[in-house]
């Protein structure tokens, strides 16, 4: 109904109808193929998990992206992100509801990562949940966007090192262990880079007591993607 009264226009290239164009979704890269089997990044040939993951082995037991964070992605996330086009994320909901239906996983709930309350105050709304929860409701497993907190608010991750991107957010979420505790978690959030968020939560989540967690991302920041089409 929305939609009808308020039309909406293509997040990339601004044609009225769509929230993206098919012009434009033809430009997108989707992630394809096999990667490693924990983080879904490159992986050398004759391997299933790569020098990373193997080396400095994740609290999470895999993650995986929908398309490379570039042009109409990057696009559409900037406009969910910052120019409060919540639409996107239900546009997007039935993309990674089939990622994820080409898993194994079997999760009890789905969460976003949170926001910090300084950083929710000034935008109004975490855009992680705006892709978790219409994602939780077309794949019909429960939403809870409490079981993570974001107890201080970081610095953007733009332009740090993987390192410096570890260090940004230590010790930056709690997780609360009556929501978590035996549970197998999906862990929701727009980008992938270098896996230092999701790993943060999932870390907490583990010490709470979840059972499990896993990730997905709308996208993954194209040096650390692979097999696009």
């Amino acid at each position: 109904m929305l939609d009808w009264i308020y039309p909406p226009v293509c997040a990339s290239c601004g044609e009225p109808g769509y929230r993206v164009c098919e012009s434009c979704r033809a430009k997108i890269k989707f992630i394809r193929g096999e990667g490693c089997l924990i983080c879904g990044g490159p992986i050398s040939k004759g391997n299933s998990i790569c020098n990373e993951c193997r080396l400095r082995p994740p609290n999470y037991s895999a993650v995986r992206s929908l398309a490379v964070y570039e042009g109409v992605v990057r696009d559409c996330i900037h406009a969910l992100k910052y120019d409060n086009n919540r639409g996107l994320g239900e546009y997007f909901a039935e993309l990674l509801g089939k990622l994820f239906a080409k898993t194994d996983w079997q999760v009890d709930f789905i969460m976003p990562v949170p926001l910090s309350s300084k950083r929710l105050a000034k935008r109004g709304y975490n855009q992680a949940a705006c892709i978790a929860k219409p994602l939780a409701s077309y794949l019909g497993i429960p939403y809870h966007p409490f079981g993570i907190q974001h107890l201080r608010d970081t610095p953007s991750q733009v332009g740090l090192s993987a390192e410096a991107r570890r260090q940004n957010v230590k010790e930056a979420f709690a997780a609360i262990p009556e929501i978590v505790v035996e549970k197998r978690v999906l862990v929701v959030d727009d980008v992938m880079t270098t896996g230092a968020t999701l790993e943060a939560c999932a870390a907490v989540l583990r010490a709470a007591g979840a059972s499990v967690v896993y990730g997905l991302t709308l996208a993954r920041s194209g040096d650390h993607a692979l097999n696009i089409d």
